[in-house]
Protein backbone atom coordinates (compact mmCIF):
# COMPACT_ATOMS: atom_id res chain seq x y z
CA UNK A 1 0.00 0.00 0.00
CA UNK A 2 2.82 2.41 0.86
CA UNK A 3 4.49 1.81 -2.52
CA UNK A 4 1.25 2.66 -4.31
CA UNK A 5 0.89 5.92 -2.32
CA UNK A 6 4.54 6.78 -3.01
CA UNK A 7 3.99 6.07 -6.71
CA UNK A 8 0.96 8.38 -6.80
CA UNK A 9 2.92 11.09 -5.00
CA UNK A 10 5.82 10.78 -7.46
CA UNK A 11 3.40 10.91 -10.37
CA UNK A 12 2.22 14.30 -9.11
CA UNK A 13 5.80 15.62 -9.24
CA UNK A 14 6.32 14.85 -12.93
CA UNK A 15 6.07 18.15 -14.83
CA UNK A 16 3.51 18.32 -17.61
CA UNK A 17 4.00 20.05 -20.96
CA UNK A 18 1.62 22.94 -20.20
CA UNK A 19 0.60 24.34 -16.84
CA UNK A 20 -3.14 24.03 -16.42
CA UNK A 21 -5.82 25.44 -14.21
CA UNK A 22 -9.34 24.17 -13.63
CA UNK A 23 -11.41 23.80 -16.77
CA UNK A 24 -14.22 25.95 -18.09
CA UNK A 25 -16.52 27.18 -15.35
CA UNK A 26 -19.39 24.67 -15.04
CA UNK A 27 -22.72 25.95 -16.41
CA UNK A 28 -20.92 28.83 -18.12
CA UNK A 29 -23.71 29.37 -20.66
CA UNK A 30 -26.36 29.72 -17.96
CA UNK A 31 -24.12 32.04 -15.94
CA UNK A 32 -23.19 34.29 -18.87
CA UNK A 33 -26.68 34.53 -20.38
CA UNK A 34 -28.21 34.93 -16.91
CA UNK A 35 -25.79 37.75 -16.06
CA UNK A 36 -26.63 39.40 -19.38
CA UNK A 37 -30.35 39.36 -18.54
CA UNK A 38 -29.63 40.58 -15.00
CA UNK A 39 -27.53 43.45 -16.35
CA UNK A 40 -30.07 44.54 -18.96
CA UNK A 41 -33.03 44.14 -16.60
CA UNK A 42 -31.78 45.36 -13.23
CA UNK A 43 -28.50 47.23 -13.67
CA UNK A 44 -28.89 49.17 -16.90
CA UNK A 45 -32.42 48.70 -18.19
CA UNK A 46 -31.97 51.45 -20.79
CA UNK A 47 -29.92 48.99 -22.84
CA UNK A 48 -31.41 46.36 -25.11
CA UNK A 49 -29.28 43.39 -26.13
CA UNK A 50 -29.93 39.94 -27.52
CA UNK A 51 -28.21 37.88 -24.81
CA UNK A 52 -28.52 34.64 -26.80
CA UNK A 53 -26.86 36.27 -29.83
CA UNK A 54 -24.01 37.53 -27.63
CA UNK A 55 -23.57 33.99 -26.29
CA UNK A 56 -23.50 32.53 -29.82
CA UNK A 57 -20.75 34.97 -30.87
CA UNK A 58 -18.78 34.16 -27.70
CA UNK A 59 -19.12 30.43 -28.30
CA UNK A 60 -18.00 30.78 -31.95
CA UNK A 61 -14.93 32.74 -30.85
CA UNK A 62 -13.83 30.09 -28.37
CA UNK A 63 -14.82 26.62 -29.53
CA UNK A 64 -13.93 26.96 -33.21
CA UNK A 65 -10.26 27.77 -32.57
CA UNK A 66 -7.36 25.95 -30.88
CA UNK A 67 -7.23 26.81 -27.17
CA UNK A 68 -3.99 28.80 -27.38
CA UNK A 69 -4.99 30.54 -30.61
CA UNK A 70 -8.10 32.55 -29.67
CA UNK A 71 -7.18 36.01 -30.87
CA UNK A 72 -8.73 39.35 -29.97
CA UNK A 73 -10.35 39.59 -33.40
CA UNK A 74 -12.24 36.34 -32.77
CA UNK A 75 -14.33 38.28 -30.23
CA UNK A 76 -15.14 41.22 -32.56
CA UNK A 77 -18.64 39.97 -33.50
CA UNK A 78 -19.51 39.56 -29.84
CA UNK A 79 -18.31 43.05 -28.94
CA UNK A 80 -20.14 44.53 -31.93
CA UNK A 81 -23.36 42.97 -30.60
CA UNK A 82 -22.92 44.76 -27.26
CA UNK A 83 -21.81 48.33 -27.93
CA UNK A 84 -21.92 50.56 -24.85
CA UNK A 85 -21.36 54.25 -24.19
CA UNK A 86 -20.92 55.88 -20.79
CA UNK A 87 -20.88 59.53 -19.77
CA UNK A 88 -17.52 61.26 -19.52
CA UNK A 89 -15.65 61.89 -16.27
CA UNK A 90 -16.63 58.54 -14.70
CA UNK A 91 -13.95 56.11 -15.84
CA UNK A 92 -11.73 54.36 -13.30
CA UNK A 93 -8.79 52.34 -14.58
CA UNK A 94 -6.92 50.07 -12.19
CA UNK A 95 -4.16 47.50 -12.18
CA UNK A 96 -3.14 45.15 -9.36
CA UNK A 97 -5.35 47.08 -6.90
CA UNK A 98 -8.54 45.02 -7.06
CA UNK A 99 -9.45 45.12 -3.36
CA UNK A 100 -8.66 48.83 -3.05
CA UNK A 101 -10.53 49.57 -6.28
CA UNK A 102 -13.68 47.83 -5.02
CA UNK A 103 -13.51 49.79 -1.75
CA UNK A 104 -12.91 53.05 -3.61
CA UNK A 105 -15.71 52.44 -6.11
CA UNK A 106 -18.11 51.53 -3.27
CA UNK A 107 -17.50 54.91 -1.63
CA UNK A 108 -17.43 56.95 -4.84
CA UNK A 109 -20.29 55.30 -6.72
CA UNK A 110 -20.10 57.57 -9.75
CA UNK A 111 -17.02 55.75 -11.07
CA UNK A 112 -17.27 53.08 -13.75
CA UNK A 113 -14.75 50.28 -14.03
CA UNK A 114 -14.44 47.59 -16.66
CA UNK A 115 -16.45 45.33 -14.34
CA UNK A 116 -19.39 47.76 -14.60
CA UNK A 117 -19.67 47.25 -18.36
CA UNK A 118 -21.84 44.50 -19.79
CA UNK A 119 -18.86 42.37 -20.84
CA UNK A 120 -17.16 42.89 -17.48
CA UNK A 121 -20.30 41.95 -15.59
CA UNK A 122 -20.95 38.87 -17.75
CA UNK A 123 -17.45 37.34 -17.71
CA UNK A 124 -15.96 38.46 -14.39
CA UNK A 125 -14.28 35.61 -12.46
CA UNK A 126 -15.06 32.97 -15.14
CA UNK A 127 -12.65 30.58 -16.87
CA UNK A 128 -13.14 29.09 -20.33
CA UNK A 129 -11.33 27.32 -23.13
CA UNK A 130 -12.22 25.07 -26.02
CA UNK A 131 -11.21 21.45 -26.49
CA UNK A 132 -8.25 20.70 -28.70
CA UNK A 133 -9.69 17.64 -30.43
CA UNK A 134 -13.45 18.20 -30.33
CA UNK A 135 -15.90 21.05 -30.59
CA UNK A 136 -17.15 22.43 -27.31
CA UNK A 137 -15.73 23.74 -24.05
CA UNK A 138 -13.10 21.89 -22.04
CA UNK A 139 -14.54 21.46 -18.55
CA UNK A 140 -11.55 19.43 -17.26
CA UNK A 141 -8.60 21.80 -17.65
CA UNK A 142 -7.57 25.01 -19.37
CA UNK A 143 -4.02 26.30 -19.88
CA UNK A 144 -2.70 29.02 -17.58
CA UNK A 145 -2.74 32.52 -19.06
CA UNK A 146 1.05 32.55 -19.21
CA UNK A 147 1.15 29.23 -21.11
CA UNK A 148 -0.02 30.67 -24.43
CA UNK A 149 0.07 33.97 -26.27
CA UNK A 150 -3.55 34.01 -27.40
CA UNK A 151 -5.28 32.55 -24.35
CA UNK A 152 -9.10 32.72 -24.76
CA UNK A 153 -9.68 34.52 -21.45
CA UNK A 154 -6.74 36.91 -21.89
CA UNK A 155 -7.83 37.81 -25.43
CA UNK A 156 -11.37 38.67 -24.29
CA UNK A 157 -10.10 40.90 -21.47
CA UNK A 158 -7.58 42.55 -23.78
CA UNK A 159 -10.39 43.44 -26.20
CA UNK A 160 -12.67 44.53 -23.33
CA UNK A 161 -9.92 46.76 -21.92
CA UNK A 162 -9.30 48.32 -25.32
CA UNK A 163 -13.03 49.03 -25.82
CA UNK A 164 -13.26 50.49 -22.30
CA UNK A 165 -10.25 52.74 -22.98
CA UNK A 166 -11.78 53.88 -26.29
CA UNK A 167 -15.01 54.84 -24.47
CA UNK A 168 -13.17 56.88 -21.84
CA UNK A 169 -13.45 60.65 -22.07
CA UNK A 170 -13.11 63.70 -19.86
CA UNK A 171 -11.31 63.33 -16.53
CA UNK A 172 -10.12 59.77 -16.03
CA UNK A 173 -9.07 58.27 -12.69
CA UNK A 174 -6.26 55.71 -12.52
CA UNK A 175 -5.59 53.55 -9.45
CA UNK A 176 -2.22 51.76 -9.42
CA UNK A 177 -0.09 50.05 -6.81
CA UNK A 178 3.14 52.05 -6.69
CA UNK A 179 4.84 49.68 -4.26
CA UNK A 180 5.15 46.72 -6.63
CA UNK A 181 8.80 46.25 -7.63
CA UNK A 182 8.08 44.57 -10.98
CA UNK A 183 4.78 46.31 -11.74
CA UNK A 184 4.60 45.65 -15.46
CA UNK A 185 5.36 41.93 -15.55
CA UNK A 186 2.54 40.16 -17.43
CA UNK A 187 3.20 36.92 -15.54
CA UNK A 188 2.27 38.48 -12.17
Amino acid sequence: MINFVAWLFMLQLIPGPVQTQPGTTPNIKHIVVGRCFTYTTLINSSLSYDCEEIWRHFEEAVIHHPTCNVKVQHYHKMFNAMEEFWPCDRFLFWSKTRTLMHSYAAVFRHFWTLENTLVGFMFNELIWCGQEEESGFDFDSCPEWSACGDHPVFSLWRQASQKFAEMACGNITVLLNGSIADAFNRKR
